[in-house]
């Protein structure tokens, strides 16, 4: 029977390979581990050669390029006095040569520095005419290959015993580490060849942070320890599998996968961008890419090409390119990953376009309507009525506003959202609504008569039943009130129910009360109406570090603001979990908070947390 393929779970895994295994039988493990068959590693590792391999997995496959890419840094045993036709330990030996001292060696890895030209292995993958050199030179056929340029950016001697080099190399991508000793020996008027070789970074991924690193040991320089290596490197996979079961091994990788983060994106060399709630569903959907898709403005500097982007819930999108064309950036799609939803978001032309979800429509929806800024106690008990119709077999849904209706009417007075519409619809979905209606309110919109926009909710959506309170209105002007709503469900057969106001220390509990008591910095009463702290929505905005425990950002959105001055706050970072990659709101730290103009200045006690910045909560 067929195993199932988790081929939805994407990331990279630091791997340490195991001297004596080929680079592509290191990564069953990788697949088994995380039940998927969508591996692909950056770069080979000969088969006698060990060290670090970058593991991409699912959809993170794609990036191979970038981690191809990196420059590297090695560690190499070069045996001086004898040349073998692989010019490693797996071949046979078809040259000697004398020993040279370690001054001479020394002296001459100067003349490595830089860029420069390297004649590669006839032993190698490189094809010649169709075949692989190597293949061809097994065959006894004379191979010939091209010098090509390759950077060297430090070399440097770290011990010399007997006939035995240990040096430490970075380099460029093409660079042959058995060429490069070849080479060295030659320079000293000898052969050589490489008796050892280690990977310790990728660009910015170490050996150090790799799954079973601690099984690979020191290279030495004397035979005794030369011995002890190969024996060590020959068995170190059996031992580690006596030691420990399939599955605790298994747990190790799956532990060390490493999801794509904004940071991971930068060190891929990246940038980052968050799109907006309401551009979620055209993403997915492969809708032209424009600027106003994305929580913050990245169209200014072209100079990174990709862009990883993000969820609003900090879930990894798929990747996208910028480019300049006729002095205009351009974006195009280069790959999405769908979002796992657990609420369908739909816009107003879908609804009115007839594009609402069939399965919904046939099976009918309960349904409440409004601004709902902040979900407080008020709020509360509609949603409620809502989700109880679930019982008759009702698909529970809310159609709300990108932002409150006051700051559409009155934009020059308006103070500002409690919420926004990233944390509704976080809020919603925690909740259990199974869909929510995401209207950008348009003067267009507003013109639409009470009776034809609940006509169309009927037709399009399925409305059975309706939830509000006493003074909602909806309609051209609002004209339309509770008393004649409940005369057009009569004729469009859909219930109503008018749910009444909840009362707070002797007053009714809005989203207006909520909006005075943060402008008086009574954030205990809001908390209590929230059932949850006030907390600026602080996605997309950029922060700049001033010291090693201080940021600032100048506040973006439509979201409110307390007074100028300073603050207690817990500042919550976004945070991802290893074995989903999936975003978790479980990092915070305490600051010190100071505003200013809408300037937000947070000083730690500790050194910063790196990531993110999802929200600050006043306390």
């Amino acid at each position: 029977m067929k195993k199932n393929q988790n081929n939805d779970v994407s990331g990279i895994v630091l791997l340490a390979k195991q001297a004596g295994k080929t680079s592509f039988s290191s990564l069953s493990s990788v697949k088994r581990a995380l039940g998927t068959t969508k591996v692909g590693h950056t770069g080979t590792l000969d088969s006698f050669a060990e060290g670090l391999l970058v593991v991409l997995v699912g959809h993170l496959t794609h990036l191979v390029p970038h981690i191809t890419n990196f420059d590297k840094t090695y560690e190499a045993l070069i045996e001086f006095g004898t040349e073998t036709d692989t010019l490693d330990p797996t071949g046979q030996v078809v040259k000697t040569g004398k020993i040279p001292t370690k001054e001479e060696v020394a002296s001459v890895l100067g003349e490595f520095w830089g860029e420069t030209e390297q004649v590669p292995p006839a032993f190698s993958a490189l094809h010649v005419d169709g075949k692989r050199a190597s293949d061809l030179a097994r065959e006894g056929k004379s191979v010939e290959l091209r010098a090509r340029k390759i950077t060297i950016s430090s070399i440097r001697l770290l011990d010399f015993s007997d006939k035995w080099a240990r040096i430490e190399v970075s380099c460029s991508k093409g660079t042959y580490i058995r060429s490069l000793a070849r080479d060295i020996a030659a320079k000293c008027g000898t052969v050589a060849h490489l008796k050892e070789l280690k990977r310790t970074r990728v660009g910015p991924f170490r050996l150090d942070d790799a799954v079973r690193a601690e099984s690979i040991p020191l290279i030495e320089n004397s035979e005794n320890c030369h011995t002890k290596h190969i024996r060590s490197s020959a068995c170190s996979d059996s031992d580690f599998l006596r030691k420990s079961t399939e599955g605790e091994e298994f747990e190790q990788i799956r532990s060390h996968l490493l999801p794509m983060t904004a940071e991971l994106a930068s060190l891929c060399g990246m940038d980052s961008a968050i799109l907006s709630t309401r551009s979620v569903s055209d993403f997915c959907n492969g809708r032209p890419l424009s600027a106003k898709m994305f929580v913050q403005d990245f169209t200014s500097d072209a100079s990174k090409k990709e862009i990883a982007v993000f969820y609003p819930n900090g879930e990894f999108g798929g990747v996208i390119t910028r480019s300049l064309s006729k002095n205009h950036i351009k974006l195009s799609y280069g790959f999405v990953i769908q979002q796992k939803q657990k609420m369908q978001i739909y816009s107003w032309e879908q609804v009115a376009g007839g594009r609402f979800s069939a399965e919904f429509k046939e099976k009918g929806i309960s349904l409440t309507i409004g601004s709902f800024d902040g979900s407080h106690l008020g709020h509360r008990s509609l949603f409620s009525a809502v989700l109880s119709q679930k019982e008759q077999g009702l698909v529970p849904g809310v159609l709300t506003f990108t932002r409150s209706l006051r700051g559409y009417k009155n934009p020059t007075e308006y103070e500002g959202d409690v919420v926004s519409l990233s944390q509704k619809i976080d809020s919603l979905s925690e909740m259990g609504f199974a869909f929510a209606v995401v209207v950008d309110f348009s003067s267009e919109f507003g013109r639409i008569e009470g009776h034809d926009f609940l006509n169309l909710l009927v037709k399009n959506c399925g409305l059975k039943y309706l939830a509000e309170g006493s003074d909602f209105h909806c309609g051209y002007k609002g004209s339309c009130g509770m008393e004649e709503i409940k005369k057009i469900a009569e004729k469009l057969y859909f219930s109503v129910d008018t749910i009444g106001s909840v009362i707070f220390e002797g007053e009714r509990v809005s989203s207006s009360r909520i909006r005075s008591c943060i402008l008086q910095k009574n954030f205990p009463a809001v908390q209590n109406m929230l059932l949850k702290p006030f907390e600026l929505d602080c996605t997309g905005w950029h922060w700049k570090r001033e010291g090693e425990k201080v940021i600032s950002a100048q506040k973006k959105g439509a979201q409110l603001l307390p007074p100028n001055g300073n603050y207690s706050v817990r500042v919550v970072f976004y945070d991802f979990s290893q074995k989903s990659g999936e975003a978790q709101n479980n990092r915070a730290a305490i600051s010190d908070c100071t505003l200013e103009n809408g300037n937000l200045r947070l000083a730690f006690s500790d050194n910063l947390i790196s990531g993110f910045v999802r929200s600050v909560q006043f306390l």
